[in-house]
């Protein structure tokens, strides 16, 4: 919650500045639109490391990870207009599950995560506050803009896929162990975001709006592999994960 505060109080101390000054030339001063988010994550696998409590030697496996498969979704973006070419917009939406693929093998290659495939799947939970710049005039039908702001990213309700654990027992211990990976966390982050697109405006209350944003997100995920037969944490390990999504958004506007 404290970087969360932290990330939003600028972009909360901008809005207030402006409050005086807001609204266009012909009296708006907020709009909503809805429409579909596709979420395409542009990381790659980024290591495997921790600790092997069985045999007392470090987990390091730098060729392994895991990366997150696309995504689609439906968003709702509210706009507060400062003056005819400067919004602030926040970005919210239906949290889409993430799909979380396996890459490269770990525990010393005992264990191919690629023939695993994929290891489970995540709500995203990833508001996004920006300001716009809007080129043109509120009487332009064609009006491209840019922007910048920043993501929060909270990963909630981390689901296995049932394939894991009998891959492990298959892979460690002639499946004598009782494996089972538990306590799988995923950590917050915050990232820098941008943005480019346009609105149509079919008049001046409904519009079309269109646009492709990055956003430069990094996590670390952490997991335990258990063992029922020893009744013991056998595996502690942790991960960075690259997502580094582009977005593109396409939908239906209103201003008020």
């Amino acid at each position: 919650m404290r970087k969360l505060t932290t990330a939003l109080l600028p972009v909360a101390l901008l809005a207030t500045s402006f409050a005086t000054h807001a609204a266009t030339s012909d009296g708006k001063t907020f709009s909503v639109s809805a429409g579909w988010l596709h979420i395409m994550p542009q990381g790659e696998k980024q290591g495997v490391y921790g600790q092997n409590n069985l045999t007392q030697t470090p987990v390091n496996d730098p060729h392994a990870g895991f990366e997150i498969d696309d995504a689609d979704t439906g968003a709702v973006l509210f706009d507060y207009y400062v003056n005819d070419n400067v919004s602030l917009e926040l970005v919210a939406g239906v949290p889409p599950k993430m799909e979380i693929l396996g890459k490269g093998s770990i525990l010393g290659g005992a264990v191919d995560l690629s023939k695993v495939g994929k290891v489970g799947e995540v709500d995203a939970y990833t508001p996004v506050l920006l300001g716009k710049y809007q080129f043109g005039t509120v009487n332009s039908k064609f009006r491209p803009f840019v922007g910048a702001g920043i993501m929060y990213a909270h990963f909630d309700g981390f689901e296995l896929e049932s394939t894991v654990n009998p891959a492990l027992n298959a892979a460690v211990g002639n499946g004598q162990l009782g494996l089972s990976a538990t306590n799988v966390s995923i950590d917050d982050a915050i990232a820098p975001v941008a943005t480019i697109g346009a609105d149509y405006n079919f008049n001046k209350d409904w519009f079309a709006t269109a646009s492709v944003t990055y956003a430069h997100l990094k996590t670390k995920a952490t997991l335990d592999i258990n063992s029922s037969t020893l009744n013991s944490t056998l595996i502690k390990g942790e991960t960075d994960i690259e997502i580094n999504p582009i977005v593109t958004f396409v939908g239906l506007g209103y201003r008020f």
